[in-house]
């Protein structure tokens, strides 16, 4: 057995995926060609040396009252070809028709920013340390439903008794639970905590390397909203930069397999193969997708709904292949490991966010995709 194993990572998106850099354009730093469906990302600054003083003048007064008035002066500089725009251009991204509703009827309370997607001089990104969150997350699932006993908070974490039969073991959380107390959780799930408390070495995923995907310009600006089945969350919206459905994600997944063989106390508490991995994530994504799909069945979400058979279909189709979720929107179900919840935490959610349409319950579930890992 070598030490280090190395796998190509292929993920092909199945809905809108946005992870967030905590960056936001602001409504002065982009305008909307319909025509073209394309949003044009300017330079501020630069935009400015474009114009004449009294152009600058009546520009940054618009910009002072508000995101509206600044897009609409901007985009009436740009429609009367008063100012080209062209010097200042950083890139152009498609836009959805929900996208472009928002701007054209936006109140003046409407922020109009939207958040990009990460992004390296070569173009947009899924950053690796979302994709091992998510193998993270299913790799914690399966180990909980390996040991068959329910986990309790007595002051601190503890295995507690065994889960009746054909039944999944529960977590009985605290009331509160800050970063401590879901670090401490994480150790006594994968077992690297000590009587004298966490000793990071032996967290397993130290023997996983999940690089950055290849940049990837199958882009689209969105509409983020949030379904509710009373309709009372419709005017919630965010504006986010997004890889698009059937989009194609490649990186490199390392396995340290050596350290697992390891005999000193600072070595990983125990090995993961890909197999084993791709299994967990099988196992705990394809849980996830049934609950939603039948939270979209039982509201009528036709594209939600489509979705989760496309992504039944293709799993059929490939037993190689398995689901994972991750990004903005992949919801408390998949990120929270809450199907294991006891009590009121273990509810599922009433709200879904969806992208893609000005009506949320049209939209498509967020976070969905298709892996495959190929020893390289």
């Amino acid at each position: 057995m070598s030490f280090l194993e190395s796998y190509r990572l292929e993920l092909e998106t199945l809905g809108p995926i946005h992870v967030g850099t905590g960056e936001a354009f602001p409504a002065y730093s982009y305008l909307v060609d319909e025509a073209k469906k394309e949003a044009l990302i300017l330079d501020a600054g630069r935009l400015l040396e474009l114009m004449d003083e009294q152009q600058q003048k009546n520009y940054l007064q618009a910009v002072a009252q508000g995101p509206r008035l600044a897009q609409q002066s901007l985009q009436s500089l740009w429609n009367s070809s008063l100012v080209d725009p062209t010097p200042a251009l950083l890139r152009r991204v498609p836009v959805s028709g929900a996208f472009i509703h928002t701007i054209k009827s936006a109140t003046d309370a409407a922020g109009l920013e939207f958040r990009p997607l990460p992004r390296s001089p070569l173009g947009a990104y899924l950053p690796g340390s979302s994709i091992k969150g998510a193998l993270r997350t299913a790799w914690m699932f399966k180990r909980i439903l390996n040991q068959g006993r329910d986990i309790e908070h007595r002051g601190r974490w503890v295995w507690g008794s065994a889960s009746p039969k054909d039944e999944w073991p529960l977590i009985h959380a605290p009331k509160s639970t800050g970063p401590r107390v879901a670090q401490e959780f994480e150790a006594l799930v994968l077992d690297y905590n000590t009587e004298r408390g966490t000793n990071l070495h032996r967290d397993p995923f130290r023997q996983v390397r999940v690089g950055d995907c290849e940049p990837c310009d199958n882009l689209l600006l969105n509409r983020i909203g949030v379904f509710h089945p009373k309709g009372t969350m419709d005017g919630t919206v965010l504006l986010a930069e997004t890889f698009r459905n059937k989009s194609e994600l490649r990186t490199i997944l390392r396995l340290h397999v050596g350290l697992a063989g390891q005999k000193h106390k600072d070595t990983v508490s125990h090995g993961i193969s890909a197999k084993a991995l791709a299994a967990a994530c099988r196992e705990f994504y394809q849980e996830v997708a049934s609950r939603e799909e039948e939270f979209a069945k039982s509201h009528s979400l036709q594209e939600a709904s489509r979705v989760y058979k496309e992504l039944d279909r293709r799993l059929q189709a490939d037993p190689t292949a398995f689901p994972i979720r991750v990004g903005y929107g992949s919801g408390r179900m998949s990120i929270r490991l809450a199907l294991l919840l006891d009590g009121e935490e273990g509810k599922e959610p009433m709200t879904r966010k969806t992208a893609g349409s000005a009506i949320p319950k049209d939209g498509f579930p967020m976070g969905w995709a298709i892996a495959r890992l190929e020893p390289c």
